[in-house]
């Protein structure tokens, strides 16, 4: 099972993907432009730009990015973006041993926001292990989690000394 989706704002954003840190650009149609001056270039170019797609194959754990303007219905757009200078990305970058839940957890996140659909496979309702939600510093136990976890001890601790002294009453 694997499931991609294309970053595909309402606004043409692009999404900041976490898990790699990067920028991956999404679907522009000059039409979604609220600056009056984007119709008329829209015209130059009638057909909107595909956003890149971001995958995640759970049967080999591999991520991925794919570049769709590599694929035979974009050629035109291609030849045109090429030949005003620009280079296009690979067609696909693949991200080996990628983190499971972290990877479906910001695909998730990103289609629940808004900022992109699913072309391909389903989003699972539920994600199984800890996503990573931080990639500025490491994950750590700090003082909160581990406090956090003295007190659920305290509290099985006390669970069993009542069930212990319901038990001679």
């Amino acid at each position: 099972m694997s499931v991609t989706i294309e970053v595909d704002g309402t606004r043409n954003e692009c999404l900041h993907f976490r898990p790699l840190q990067r920028r991956v650009r999404g679907r522009f149609d000059y039409y979604r432009d609220s600056e009056p001056m984007a119709k008329v270039v829209g015209g130059e170019e009638p057909n909107p730009i595909p956003g890149q797609r971001i995958g995640y194959d759970t049967d080999t754990g591999t991520g991925f990015i794919s570049e769709p303007l590599h694929e035979p219905e974009f050629r035109a757009i291609r030849e045109r973006i090429e030949a005003k200078g620009f280079r296009l990305p690979p067609e696909r970058e693949e991200f080996k041993d990628a983190d499971a839940a972290t990877w479906l957890f910001w695909l998730a996140g990103a289609v629940k926001a808004g900022l992109a659909k699913v072309v391909d496979g389903k989003v699972p309702d539920k994600i199984t292990g800890k996503p990573r939600l931080n990639f500025i510093t490491a994950e750590t136990d700090g003082p909160t989690d581990r406090l956090a976890a003295a007190v659920e001890r305290q509290n099985e601790l006390f669970a069993a000394l009542l069930d212990v002294l319901k038990k001679r009453a």
